[in-house]
């Protein structure tokens, strides 16, 4: 192609999300335990190595969720922990490891999942933060790696009435948005607060939540 492709893939728990073959290193979580962030690196590293070796360009990982409720269906062994400071580190460390080979990073799933019990797969979900909350966790999270040059952030289908209602005070129920929707999350809060000016992209479109 004149222009390369990007060629994507889900490659969060190694280059096994890739190709059949790829090696598997690990659980984010299982790395999280070990509370040392070069485990993050080395999951980017692996990850970046084998799957540009397949010819794929992009990956969508890491997983910079935050496991506030152990009764969340999908990120309970996707994420690296309950603790946004480790998480960062972590995140940033794929990055690292990845843009090593020439593999660019999504991280997922803006504005974070993690707090809501429901499947966004199956259903709406909603991120029940305080503005202030979300500024010390999620926020956190995203800052850091912002300014670590992250290059592509999936924004998921997943409501933060909280922020939505900050910058629209006369918001009402109905008007709640999950972000891929909303102006106020991906372009409000993403772009002009967090200073985010890479490549968005959204989760799944056939997933309820949208």
């Amino acid at each position: 192609a004149e222009i390369p492709l990007l060629i994507a893939v889900n490659a969060e728990s190694g280059a096994n999300g890739s190709f059949a073959d790829g090696t598997f290193v690990s659980d984010p979580v299982k790395l999280g335990a070990a509370n040392d962030p070069r485990w993050g690196y080395e999951l980017g590293r692996v990850s970046g190595l084998e799957s540009a070796a397949a010819g794929c360009n992009w990956s969508f990982a890491p997983v910079i969720d935050i496991l506030y409720n152990w009764r969340n269906p999908i990120i309970s062994k996707r994420c690296f922990g309950d603790d946004p400071a480790l998480v960062a580190e972590y995140g940033k460390g794929y990055v690292t490891g990845a843009a090593e080979h020439g593999v660019v990073c999504a991280a997922k799933h803006f504005p974070g999942d993690g707090v809501d019990e429901r499947d966004h797969h199956l259903s709406s979900a909603v991120n029940d933060m305080s503005v202030e909350q979300w500024d010390a966790t999620f926020g956190h999270v995203y800052r850091e790696l912002i300014a670590a040059g992250l290059q592509s952030i999936m924004v998921g289908h997943i409501m933060l009435p909280a922020y939505q209602k900050h910058f629209s005070p006369d918001a009402d129920v109905a008007d709640l948005m999950p972000a891929s929707l909303s102006y106020e999350l991906t372009t409000q809060l993403l772009r002009d607060v967090l200073g985010f000016n890479g490549l968005t992209l959204t989760d799944a479109s056939h997933m309820v939540g949208l």
